[in-house]
């Protein structure tokens, strides 16, 4: 099935606005693209037709004689006209189509005359489907790779909150598959991380797909969740008692500590009791595991329970195998090797040559005592005061305050130089990014775009910092290029990226906070005056607009302890408007450098599309 949009006026017919249904439309419409195209129309007539078909049934019992498919903000456009009738071209619609035609023009129009996010896509492709379309011809109308239509169908398996907070591109698509995967296990869990993200929590977007299991552990945490979720790895001492797995598994547990000193006398910490593959396999056959990078997560207490009876169990009998064969082997040594009756074989020489060497380090150690001491005076003596201009001295102090190199994977070992490159170094380095804006048709410039690069590969910006702090020559030069570092993440505004990159400056924790203190007094001078106005600025729009806010709440308020509802005996006003509109927009994203310009300049110009 082909759907064709019209190029040019021939074959419309004026039809007045009064006859036309117009349904609810998958994207909100564009104030300001009505305003350009009623302001074209008004100057030159309407160019491009909308598209309409017979209405049937209760529309066209309720008095309408067509609907609408395309055409949402030209209809709008000449309504703020107030013209009485829209040219229009009536769309032949099979009466055993069900309107899949009519779904596909709509669709066709949503996602090809505007750029839609990938929730309005999906919802588009979700009013195809319906209408009786399969995947494969939805695929076909819109021109899109097949792929594409099944990823935009698995957003729609997602709760809305989910879908809306992936079209405004805070979480990306790539966490769609983690995502659905954590909402078939547990919906509950999606559900808190969900809400952590909407309430501020958008710095472990980054760490979704890659450690989803330190994710649900961290959100269920912080948020104090009744929902549960536990690696499915070991099982520690304290979680016997918090399981409450009775007294029978207590005893166990004591039973696994004593036979591990038995087995292993020389080794540190308490035993660890262990789920196997088996475990994994009845967890995931039961549709609770979420599979995870680092460790399998289980999130159905109950069975995680009988899982942890039977570890216990396991665990004490390899345990007293374990130890019986122990027994086995010191009393074969002592009959067969000579060491009770010193014999002179081989196991009674190591034996004494044990003990010989267990006599010496005892004697030795009388001698540390000493030793320490000598060390302290001759520190305290020696090196109490270096020179400042010693090469050794810098590199070891600005090597301590940096720390470790970022070399990818897991952990947290170099995340500080990471975020020392990507929040700061580049962000203030012109060589990292690219001007991105688009020109209008007109030849103008658009709004200001500049592309910061690939926000999670960090490898750029750290070769251009280790390169920058590498060619210092001097000790003074080392410290300087250090702070210049520091001080660039530090300082530089956040704003210029998407809220899910704008993390946190870095936190220097020192004795009476005297680090922080002297990067503040040594790179204060040196901040431009633009960048103090910005954030003077800055900080007074946030101060208006809470003021605003507040006075705006505080007399919806008023009106609603004069104007209480029927049966609502205390009194309550319901949510209050700051609270609404942070619920509202908790998901949105703020940054200005991400928006899309409105593609309907050509209408303007004098070709209405």
């Amino acid at each position: 099935m082909a759907i064709t949009f019209p190029t040019t006026p021939a074959g419309t017919v004026a039809v007045a606005l009064e006859k036309i249904y117009v349904p609810a439309n998958v994207r909100d419409l564009d104030s300001g693209h009505v305003d350009a195209l009623a302001g074209s129309i008004a100057l030159q007539g309407q160019l491009v037709p909308v598209l309409i078909t017979a209405a049937h049934g209760q529309l066209a019992e309720q008095g309408f004689q067509y609907e609408l498919v395309a055409g949402f903000h030209r209809y709008a456009a000449v309504t703020r006209l107030q013209h009485s009738a829209i040219d229009a071209v009536v769309l032949d619609r099979d009466q055993h189509s069900d309107g899949v035609e009519v779904a596909s023009a709509r669709a066709i129009e949503n996602v090809t005359r505007k750029q839609l996010n990938p929730y309005e896509e999906a919802l588009a492709l979700q009013a195809m489907l319906a209408r009786g379309l399969t995947e494969d011809g939805a695929a076909q109308a819109l021109g899109w790779p097949k792929a594409r239509v099944s990823a935009r169908v698995k957003l729609l398996e997602l709760p809305d909150s989910a879908q809306k907070l992936i079209g405004d591109g805070v979480i990306p698509l790539s966490c769609v598959q983690t995502l659905r995967e954590v909402s078939t296990v547990s919906p509950e869990i999606l559900d808190e991380l969900i809400a952590y993200i909407v309430g501020g929590g958008e710095w472990i977007i980054s760490r979704l797909q890659s450690d989803i299991g330190w994710v649900i552990g961290r959100v269920l945490s912080e948020r104090g969740s009744r929902a549960f979720a536990a690696f499915l790895t070991h099982l520690d001492g304290s979680e016997v008692a918090e399981l409450k797995l009775g007294n029978k598994a207590a005893a166990q547990l004591a039973e696994i500590e004593e036979l591990h000193r038995t087995v292993n006398r020389h080794s540190y910490g308490p035993p660890q009791v262990r789920f196997n593959e088996l475990d994994v396999d009845q967890a995931r056959a039961a549709g609770v595991l979420i599979e995870s990078e680092r460790a399998p997560v289980i999130v159905d207490r109950p069975l995680y329970r009988e899982l942890a009876k039977q570890a216990l169990a396991r665990t004490v009998q390899e345990l007293r195998e374990q130890a019986q064969r122990f027994t086995q082997e010191r009393k074969s040594k002592r009959q067969s090797g000579g060491v009770a009756a010193g014999d002179g074989g081989p196991a009674g020489r190591a034996a004494e040559l044990r003990r010989e060497h267990g006599r010496e380090l005892r004697r030795l150690a009388a001698q540390a005592h000493g030793a320490n001491l000598d060390l302290g005076w001759a520190l305290r003596n020696g090196l109490s005061t270096v020179d400042p201009a010693d090469m050794s001295v810098a590199r070891f102090f600005v090597g301590a305050a940096l720390g470790a190199d970022y070399h990818g994977g897991y952990g947290t070992t170099g995340e500080k130089v990471k975020q020392l490159a990507m929040t700061g170094i580049r962000l203030v380095i012109e060589e990292f990014r690219t001007d991105t804006t688009k020109t209008k048709t007109d030849g103008t410039r658009g709004v200001l775009r500049i592309d910061y690069g690939e926000p999670h590969n960090p490898q750029d910006a750290l070769v251009w910092m280790w390169k920058f702090l590498d060619g210092a020559k001097t000790a003074g030069e080392l410290y300087g290029r250090a702070l210049v570092v520091i001080a660039a993440e530090r300082y530089a505004s956040r704003l210029v990226v998407p809220s899910s990159q704008q993390q946190r400056p870095l936190v220097w924790p020192s004795h009476k906070d005297q680090a922080i203190k002297a990067l503040t007094k040594l790179a204060g001078p040196h901040l431009p005056a633009s960048l103090t106005a910005l954030e003077k600025a800055i900080s007074k729009a946030n101060a208006d607009y809470d003021k605003q806010l507040a006075a705006i709440d505080h007399e919806r308020r008023g009106a609603a302890d004069q104007h209480q509802q029927p049966g609502d005996a205390n009194g309550h006003a319901g949510t209050s408007l700051g609270e609404a509109e942070a619920s509202e927009h908790g998901g949105a994203r703020t940054d200005a450098a991400d928006e899309q310009p409105a593609d309907e300049v050509r209408e303007v110009k004098g070709l209405e599309v």
